[in-house]
């Protein structure tokens, strides 16, 4: 696992870290830790493949949250942990589809059980599960946990994944037979969403890619029992 750290006061910064790498000892498993102790750092030598980012939000020139919305345009999938003393910052954090929360000061066990829930989200995405699609331009191997959602036009199947369209031909009801061992649900007759980019639901559904798709009336019940096993499974 890759984590990162956005942290300006040293003793917190070295905190987190040392809370981090004795989780994943105690477990007996490899982390790779780095550390930053300003936003712009971080976005400059930024690349899109850190699982976690712990980030204080309270920082000097470019903040937390700017840093997020940053991070965000270029990478979808990262899992944001604000680490912050003002839990107000909460509201926002729905912007740049925060995962989680950390009020200061931090403690070691309130911290692991933060962590066993990142593990799970994680551990969820399956990073090997890997599906071959035939687009108009050749064949397309897409890791399934990069696909937000699927949807369908006339006779397209497009997938959204990692940020890239892809457009095959086919029909709804194979793709959603091809993923039902995974946690995808139709949110209407021609949306096949990812319920590991569901962040809030309303009369739509929004996603951590920042997209926005309508829940039908008809659909509205088995997706929520969906999504509510889903959540209950990866927490």
């Amino acid at each position: 696992m890759k984590i990162g750290i956005l942290e300006d006061e040293k003793e917190v910064s070295d905190k987190i870290k040392s809370y981090v790498q004795k989780f994943f000892d105690l477990r007996g498993e490899n982390v790779q830790i780095f550390s930053y102790s300003d936003a712009y750092t971080l976005i400059e030598n930024y690349h899109a493949d850190f699982d976690v980012m712990f980030m204080d939000i309270q920082m000097n020139l470019m903040n937390g949250m700017e840093a997020a919305v940053r991070i965000r345009q270029i990478d979808p999938r990262v899992l944001i942990v604000f680490v912050t003393n003002l839990a107000q910052y909460a509201v926002e954090g729905y912007a740049v589809n925060a995962f989680d929360f950390i009020l200061k000061p931090v403690d070691y066990n309130g911290f692991a059980m933060k962590l066993e829930r990142i593990c799970k989200e994680l551990n969820h995405r399956k990073p090997g599960e890997f599906i071959n699609v035939k687009t108009k331009n050749g064949i397309a191997r897409l890791n399934v946990s990069d696909i937000a959602y699927v949807e369908v036009k006339t006779h397209d199947v497009i997938y959204h994944a990692g940020g890239e369209v892809y457009v095959a031909r086919g029909t709804l009801k194979s793709v959603t037979q091809e993923l039902d061992k995974y946690y995808f649900s139709l949110c209407n007759s021609c949306y096949l969403v990812n319920l590991a980019y569901v962040r809030k639901v309303n009369k739509t559904v929004i996603l951590s890619t920042g997209d926005e798709l309508f829940v039908s009336q008809g659909k509205r019940k088995q997706f929520m029992s969906e999504l509510a096993k889903y959540i209950g499974d990866t927490i």
